[in-house]
């Protein structure tokens, strides 16, 4: 299992998605904590600045929505995420990386509307996002290396 997920395309751009956030965080002066295991996980990041600031951080390196100006994930996904805050008082971050346009975008959880639902997948508008930093076009092209979008990337 573990060599099998490793491998597929969207863990690989994962991982880089996560390394280049792990790096972001670094130049702001956190420490990172991350899982020592390769197999799935639900948290990617633990971080601390000093010792009253903790915070649990995901990544999702994937592309923005064609029809919304809006980033999303797993409806279960942030059910879990808002566990976590609700039992441990941590503050839950979630960084969205668009692999396409570049834009690094970050969302507290706590601070997020109810936002809205297509199927399975809860989605907010960019707008309620801080946008952080943008790639360069070397990183965007490792991203695209694993990309397994099954449609054409063509906001509205």
């Amino acid at each position: 299992m573990n060599d099998q997920w490793k491998s597929l395309l969207e863990v690989k751009k994962g991982d880089i998605g996560e390394d280049i956030i792990i790096d972001y965080l670094n130049k702001k002066g956190f420490a990172v904590y991350t899982p020592s295991y390769s197999k799935p996980h639900w948290i990617d990041i633990f971080a601390t600045r000093n010792k009253n600031e903790l915070y649990a951080i995901d990544v999702k390196t994937k592309a923005r929505f064609n029809k919304w100006d809006a980033q999303g994930f797993d409806y279960n996904d942030y059910e879990s995420y808002k566990r976590l805050q609700n039992l441990y008082k941590l503050k839950v971050f979630i960084f969205f990386i668009d692999d396409k346009n570049g834009n690094i975008h970050c969302a507290d959880l706590s601070k997020l509307s109810d936002g809205f639902r297509i199927k399975n997948i809860i989605a907010w508008n960019l707008s309620e996002m801080k946008l952080i930093h943008t790639l360069s076009q070397q990183q965007i092209k490792q991203l695209t290396k694993y990309d397994n979008r099954t449609h054409d990337f063509k906001p509205i």
